[in-house]
Parts: structure tokens; sequence; C-alpha cells
């Protein structure tokens, strides 16, 4: 069966659809207000930190990035303060003031909970507010575990 050709008003509907679809996700253009994310994230320590602990992985799921994270000192509970930067596949970079509990000595196997505070960013992110909590575990070679949140953004309208 043959299909009539498609009209320039069907063509323009299709790629403004598509369009839409392809930057509908965080590493698109992300409109303004709150996104909700979640996923998994895997890290290994870095040949060399500039912190007392350092971490270099990466984000799947609602968030498709790259990240490190370098801690910089020992908070009065006993946590991890330290600072995360996100590099989001589109370009744009979000920064965040971290602490991370450890339940138990710095060896594999232990668990922990990280509480990301987004501070700064980039592009759309410019003035991201929200977090991330990601439960995870020490493994022989770094970190893996799970996050959720979310991240929100100005409407542009300044």
């Amino acid at each position: 069966m043959r299909h009539p050709p498609l009209t320039a008003s069907a063509l323009a509907v299709f790629a403004s659809m598509t369009f839409a679809f392809a930057f509908a996700s965080p590493a698109g253009a992300a409109a303004g207000g709150c996104h909700p994310v979640s996923g998994t994230f895997v890290a290994s320590s870095p040949p060399t930190c500039p912190g007392i602990f350092c971490t270099v992985g990466r984000l799947s799921g609602g968030l498709d990035a790259t990240y490190s994270f370098v801690a910089y000192a020992i908070a009065p509970d006993g946590g991890l303060l330290g600072h995360s930067t996100i590099r989001l596949t589109n370009g744009a970079v979000i920064t965040s003031d971290d602490e991370s509990l450890l339940f138990g000595p710095p060896v594999a196997g232990t668990q922990f909970v990280t509480t990301v505070n987004f501070a700064s960013g980039t592009r759309e992110f410019a003035h991201v507010t929200g977090g991330l909590v990601a439960p995870g575990t020490i493994t022989a070679t770094g970190t893996v575990g799970t996050y959720s949140g979310q991240y929100c953004l100005a409407d542009n309208t300044d």
C-alpha cells in the first residue's frame, strides 16, 4: 500500500515534535521548574586526589553525566564534607556542596549515604536549586549506588 506524500504542515509538526522529545530530558534544554530524577552511579578512585577522599564516576538515569567528588574536611558528625562537579552530556555543569556519612570504616563493603546540595551551574542550570540523596557501597575500586532527588531551574523570565 502506498502512502500519500507528507505535506509541509505535517513535516513541520513532525519536526517540532521530534525537537521537543529530543530536549525533554536533563541532557537537553530542560524547562523551568522542578524535575525529579533518579538513577545509578558507579565511581572509582582517581590516581591523584586534591582532598582527603576523591571519586570520579558516571551517573545514569535521570541525570546522564560524569562527575567528580572531592572531600576536603571531616564534619563534626564524622561525615566527609566535599564538593561535586557534575558534567551533563549536553555540556552543562552543576556544582554541589555534599556530605557523605559512612556507616563504618572506609573499606570495601561499607555503606554510606551522600547528600548532594546543588550550589550553582552553567547554561540552564546557572541558578539551580535542589539536590540528591545517594546511598551506596564502597567497593575495592570506588563506589556504587543509586541516587534520587530533584533539580529546580529558573523560569528564565527575568
